[in-house]
């Protein structure tokens, strides 16, 4: 691995000094309203319903900063801060769920996947928009698919025609800005994927969470049968969405409404599509977060990929409240930290990169700060391939790269 690392840092290229950072971040401030705001939770004379939502919504921003900067364990503790906040915590696995896990077959995840895909024209895959790992996980699923012939990717994250630019912008998307995101979309360019924008953008005006749901989920399933399935009656599509996006169930009809854009979409094109879930079966930094057979279906240590569960009856178990929305449920293992590189685990392990040193001339003894690294030749509002943070006195962790070249930019 050493010399992996060496061969891998020596095609990197020289510092640039000219980068345009991230509009989007602002860390310093994010983590200091964060603060303000528990403060005044925490005294009875300030506390009130409206400091407690403010709060929630400023730790989203900043678990979403924080994944864009690569800190993945500091934006899921941001997240799980917010279910403490809300007295969210899951309930113990009752007797059936604890039956179905013991009666269930581990399958490799993609493989199990990329079967079932063969029978289907459309492939819905979720994520939790703070978890760059789902990213790296997609990257893995895309790269088969392609295979099978599935030549349409569309993201929920795009606000633009995606790569207009001829290059991945800040400016595509909100979360493709993440590194892993970015790295992402740029693997599926060069494999030929065609990207496409779907989300509608319109003002929702629905007086009900269900009529709400109907109104965008709806603009979402007709700009994807619009930009996909009219252009190409024969098409194969990855659709890749945020959290519930990926229901089938309630269906369009159904009483009470509220059909997510994965019904709409089948009801609109009569094709059924194969629904992915991995944001129930995954680690978290405060493990009470966590789904209450997560660590019993995960094995303690024994397991190191990603996995699907198969029932008896040949389907496969989907836990949570996604069970009877959706198809197929990906559980990741607790990945942890590479002591070599210092990195999450899955950098290595699911998408693939390669470790390498922070250049020399990057090194700095003050206070903390950003390295960035960016795709070679591209401009100074690309999405960056990696981001770490260098804090003085603490083990120099390593870029984790996908197999290019790059320029370096730092940021305090």
């Amino acid at each position: 691995m050493i010399k992996s690392a060496f061969l891998l840092t020596a095609l990197l290229s020289s510092i640039a000094n000219a980068a345009s950072f991230d509009p989007e971040v602002n860390l310093a401030k994010v983590e200091q309203e964060a603060q303000r705001l528990r403060t005044q939770l925490r005294n009875p004379a300030l506390a009130s319903d409206k400091v407690k939502i403010t709060l929630n919504s400023k730790l989203q921003q900043l678990g979403n900063q924080r994944s864009f900067v690569g800190d993945s364990d500091g934006a899921m503790a941001a997240f799980d801060e917010t279910e403490t906040l809300h007295e969210r915590r899951n309930a113990a696995a009752d007797a059936g769920e604890s039956a179905r896990l013991e009666a269930a077959k581990a399958e490799d995840a993609i493989s199990a996947i990329v079967r079932e895909a063969a029978n289907h024209r459309i492939v819905i895959l979720n994520e939790a928009h703070h978890v760059p790992l789902h990213r790296a996980f997609a990257m893995r699923l895309a790269r088969e698919l392609r295979k099978l012939g599935y030549t349409w990717l569309a993201c929920e994250t795009f606000e633009n025609t995606p790569l207009r630019k001829g290059y991945l912008a800040l400016s595509d998307g909100y979360y493709s800005r993440e590194p892993a995101f970015g790295n992402f979309l740029r693997d599926a360019a060069a494999d030929g994927w065609k990207l496409v924008q779907y989300e509608p953008f319109d003002e929702i005006t629905g007086e009900t969470d269900a009529q709400q749901i109907d109104q965008r989920d709806s603009g979402e399933a007709r700009n994807l049968v619009k930009r996909i399935f009219d252009q190409d009656p024969n098409a194969k599509a990855f659709i890749y969405v945020g959290y519930s996006h990926a229901q089938k169930v309630p269906r369009v009809g159904d009483s009470g409404g509220g059909a997510w854009m994965a019904a709409q979409l089948s009801h609109m094109t009569g094709l059924e599509p194969l629904t992915i879930d991995q944001t129930i079966m995954m680690e978290h930094v405060d493990q009470a977060a966590e789904y209450p057979l997560y660590a019993a279906a995960v094995g303690g240590a024994g397991q190191t990929t990603p996995i699907v569960l198969r029932a008896p009856d040949g389907r496969y178990e989907v836990f949570g409240r996604y069970r009877l929305s959706m198809d197929m449920q990906v559980i990741h293992p607790r990945y942890g930290t590479d002591a070599d590189t210092g990195r999450p685990t899955w950098l290595r392990t699911v998408a693939g990169f390669q470790p390498a040193e922070i250049p020399q001339k990057m090194r700095r003894p003050a206070k903390p700060y950003f390295v960035y690294a960016y795709p070679k030749n591209q401009p100074k509002d690309a999405v960056p391939a990696d981001i770490v943070q260098i804090t003085p006195g603490k083990p120099l962790p390593k870029l984790m790269l996908p197999d290019a070249q790059f320029r370096f930019a730092i940021r305090q």
